[in-house]
């Protein structure tokens, strides 16, 4: 059976008995990122309507229930996830260097997510999957606090985008966006029968 068909409890049992669980931890205390983890930890509890104190407990919780705080997690961990990636059979996403991205983030279904290393993404920031975040034109989008990003979003380029701002499902965004907007793309339309 694979991991993922498992009951929360024997994903539970699996992951405490697991070597790898044990790495996780060691990872989360001695990780220079600790603070900005356990921000991050805050948000996905809010965000999940679990308990609200972050630490090695609802670290387990959401190591266990959360596959995209997995990856999260592995995001901040920086270089020392490779080591994460290796024994799991790799990931699913792309993203830069987690100190250019500001404490409370949440990477919510992040498969296909990409996000450029020179890219600043300012605190409690949620973004979805098969997003991009991508420089252009010599420059890299600089994201704002309280911004969420919907599914399939592209923001590119050197570009600021203020706070407070949704960018809807499937919108490109090119041009800078000021605080307290919403942006959205027009809906597709059939050019030939």
């Amino acid at each position: 059976m694979v991991y993922n068909e498992l009951s929360r409890g024997a994903r539970f049992r699996v992951l405490i008995l697991s070597p790898l669980f044990l790495l996780h931890l060691l990872l989360y205390f001695f990780s220079p990122y600790k603070k900005l983890i356990d921000s991050d930890i805050e948000a996905w509890m809010r965000y999940r309507d679990f308990i609200k104190k972050a630490g090695p407990t609802s670290l387990l919780r959401l190591l266990v229930i959360q596959p995209e705080f997995r990856t999260q997690f592995a995001l901040r961990l920086g270089n020392r996830a490779k080591l994460l990636i290796f024994l799991k059979g790799g990931g699913y996403w792309d993203v830069g260097r987690c100190p250019n991205i500001g404490s409370g983030f949440v990477l919510m279904h992040g498969f296909g997510t990409v996000i450029n290393g020179s890219a600043i993404i300012g605190r409690n920031c949620t973004v979805l999957h098969n997003v991009t975040i991508g420089g252009a034109r010599g420059g890299a989008p600089i994201i704002g606090d309280n911004v969420y990003i919907g599914a399939g979003a592209l923001v590119i380029g050197g570009i600021r985008v203020g706070d407070n701002v949704k960018i809807g499902a499937g919108a490109i965004v090119v041009e800078d966006v000021p605080d307290n907007c919403t942006v959205v793309s027009k809906k597709a339309y059939i050019i030939k029968h």
